[in-house]
């Protein structure tokens, strides 16, 4: 009896362990077809990969050759050279900006100055106006004050009576009122 129920646990771990191949056989047999799919896929990317390498960068796979004491010396003497004319011409760049500033500034300057200029001839302008509009009715009052004092002494009342009323002076009117 007891070896019976050894081979029934034999026979349940055996039927088990087949049971797990067959399981893990299926499997990949279903991945079988993804696989194949993902070698291709990483085969076409690592030949596409290769060729695109060796077209652009074909000194990957040439032997570097060893340069001479006399093509290194011309080499450090053209880079000390490109070094030369790029410092030139940053300097030259930096030159012509510099100049362009000052010739702005200058510009700049020069407008303003001209504009105070004209403010100024403008404010000159007005004052000269008003002084001589100050003047013309000064001499205005002084030629209208003369002419009634005139007809004050020759007694031409009716235009001596004119004048002021022109003038509209009401103290001397009111002061002829009165006199009346």
């Amino acid at each position: 009896a007891v070896v019976s129920t050894q081979s029934t646990g034999n026979e349940t771990i055996n039927n088990e362990n087949l049971k797990i191949k067959a399981d893990i056989e299926y499997k990949a047999i279903k991945l079988l077809d993804f696989q194949k799919q993902v070698r291709r896929e990483v085969l076409s990317c690592m030949q596409r990969d290769t060729t695109l390498e060796t077209a652009f960068n074909s000194k990957l796979y040439k032997r570097t050759k060893k340069q001479s004491l006399r093509e290194v010396r011309i080499t450090e003497k053209l880079e000390r050279q490109q070094k030369e004319e790029q410092k030139r011409k940053k300097r030259q760049k930096h030159q012509e900006f510099l100049n362009a500033v000052m010739q702005h500034s200058k510009e700049f300057r020069d407008h303003h100055r001209h504009v105070v200029q004209k403010t100024q001839k403008l404010a000159k302008a007005v004052r000269i106006y008003h002084e001589n509009a100050e003047r013309e009715e000064k001499k205005e009052r002084e030629r209208i004050e003369k002419e009634r004092l005139k007809r004050l002494m020759n007694e031409d009342e009716e235009g001596y009576r004119k004048l002021i009323d022109e003038k509209k002076d009401k103290r001397l009117a009111h002061l002829l009122a009165q006199t009346d």
